[in-house]
């Protein structure tokens, strides 16, 4: 699996260090299906460019995408850092990997702990939900649950759902607002709860402090639809609860979103935060991990379950943003997303929109940069001058 093949535009000036070798790498050890003889391919190129690479480049790289622990699990998985004989460190502290994984293994226990008693309050009050993302992906998504990083506990929920999650978190320890540096959770102001409340589709962020290893705070976001703006208030997510489907998450009989409908999110979701300001003035944009949950995605799902994929994007009228997501993806792993995919989703007319980002804020401007220079270079928040129009404080 690889990239495309371009070279970089030279309409942006690139780190020295940016090569595509280097970018190559960082995607073969990010490998979410690595398999042992994909190992050993990548291992003899490891050995072919022992002395040139720049670990700190694939630290920096795979921190910024999200990305670090699962590299960490393929390096100690398949011993990367050693030769075929064993003689030759092929991976300079390659204990930073590996215990990147480790730290968030036990990390992602205590989150699954912490969700898992959620799940069962939720279940015993009888409340519709379905789980989005987070934990759910990391054990249906990856070989190991230590491989993906968690950040927060994504339900999607009615609005009379959100009231009764709102007060069972309550019960819970948790509050909406912002942790302070003395721990305690500072409530959101009055202006940024009614621009919530008006102009987004999540409640604002609940959370709560703890001393569990390697959790800061515990996080809970509440949903009213996977669908953008105004779709959301002729939607909603009565449709999408609807076909919910049993899961197993965290431990405890839980729902998900339906297979079709999980895809939809993921797409709709990645391309809400490339396209938005906010999310590139903080850098927040682009991260190969959210390419690879719908890789992985597409990768587990049937014919049947991508034409229906297909079908829903069709009937929300949202083809635009989730071919924007597929083929992005279709970018970084061309062997996992079918042909047929692409060509059924590829909206007629003029495809420029795939290299422009504002259209969601109606303020929309062209990239000077090709999605793949974008993607690894530094350069992408000083294209936008404002942060953006989300209020977290």
């Amino acid at each position: 699996m690889g990239i495309i093949d371009s070279e970089p535009s030279n309409s942006e000036t690139i780190s020295p260090h940016l090569r595509r070798a280097d970018i190559d790498l960082l995607i073969a050890l990010s490998d979410p299906w690595m398999c042992q003889e994909d190992s050993e391919r990548l291992r003899e190129k490891l050995v072919e460019r022992r002395g040139e690479i720049d670990w700190e480049w694939v630290v920096n790289q795979g921190v910024r995408h999200r990305i670090l622990p699962l590299v960490g699990y393929n390096v100690k998985k398949f011993r990367l850092y050693r030769s075929a004989l064993g003689d030759v460190e092929l991976i300079p502290n390659h204990w930073v990997f590996t215990s990147v994984f480790e730290g968030n293994r036990r990390r992602n226990e205590e989150l699954r702990a912490e969700f898992g008693r959620i799940l069962e309050a939720l279940n015993e009050a009888g409340v519709r939900y379905a789980i989005r993302k987070g934990p759910l992906l990391c054990e249906r998504f990856f070989a190991d649950p230590g491989a993906r990083r968690t950040n927060d506990f994504d339900l999607l929920v009615t609005s009379t759902g959100a009231r009764e999650v709102s007060a069972i978190l309550a019960d819970q320890g948790y509050k909406q607002g912002m942790l302070s540096t003395d721990g305690q959770v500072r409530p959101y102001k009055r202006s940024t709860q009614a621009f919530w409340g008006l102009h987004v589709n999540n409640a604002l962020p609940f959370i709560k402090a703890t001393t569990a290893p390697g959790v800061e705070a515990f996080l809970v976001d509440l949903c009213l639809s996977v669908l953008p703006g105004r779709d959301r208030r002729i939607v909603g997510s009565e449709e999408f609860l609807a076909r919910a489907v049993p899961v197993v998450s965290c431990g405890v009989s839980a729902f998900s979103l339906s297979p079709a409908d999980e895809l939809l999110d993921l797409c709709q979701h990645l391309y809400k935060e490339a396209d938005a300001s906010f999310y590139i003035s903080a850098g927040r944009d682009i991260a190969l991990s959210k390419f690879i949950d719908v890789a992985s995605a597409v990768a587990l799902a049937d014919e049947g379950t991508l034409t229906t994929f297909v079908e829903r994007a069709e009937h929300y009228d949202i083809v635009r943003n989730v071919y924007y997501a597929i083929a992005h993806t279709a970018e970084f792993y061309r062997d996992v997303v079918p042909t047929w995919l692409l060509e059924r989703l590829r909206p007629e007319g003029d495809l420029s929109y795939l290299d422009e980002h504002g259209h969601q804020e109606g303020n929309v401007r062209s990239w000077q940069s090709d999605f793949v220079e974008r993607a690894f270079g530094s350069h992408r928040a000083s294209a936008v001058k404002e942060g953006g129009s989300v209020p977290l404080a």
